[in-house]
């Protein structure tokens, strides 16, 4: 697979992993996850072991934002950092809006996407973002 391949799989993960954000469906959400899952933020470092552990809490995640105000999430920018055969990493930065399309947050953050048997998938998120 050429780098440009790689780039554009990693890319499209990361876009099925916000439009199913942004639609409330926990289940797809997850879906782009590889297991187990790491995220570090809110000071926390977060493993999930399967999809079975990760979609309730996701569920409650997105409830949560939700109930604060949370209509949608937009990527600001996605840029690789390093990038091999089967792995990316990514300087990404996203916003949290309100549906009056006010900003609630910006979040810079590094993600790591994989290939799993010709799926790529984000194994590990570090962020800013609560």
């Amino acid at each position: 697979m050429s780098q440009e391949a790689v780039i554009a799989a990693a890319l499209q993960t990361l876009d099925v992993f916000i439009h199913t954000f942004n639609d409330g469906d926990a289940r797809g959400h997850c879906s782009t996850f590889a297991y187990p899952h790491v995220r570090l933020a809110s000071g926390q470092v977060r493993v999930w072991q399967s999809i079975d552990e990760a979609i309730p809490q996701m569920e409650r995640a997105m409830a949560r934002l939700r109930e604060d105000g949370w209509d949608h999430s937009e990527w600001d920018h996605r840029r690789v950092i390093q990038i091999g055969e089967s792995k990316v990493h990514l300087d990404v930065q996203f916003r949290r809006f309100r549906a009056d399309g006010s900003v609630i947050g910006m979040f810079p953050a590094v993600y790591v996407v994989v290939d799993v048997d010709d799926r790529w998938l984000i194994q590990c998120r570090s962020s800013f973002a609560p």
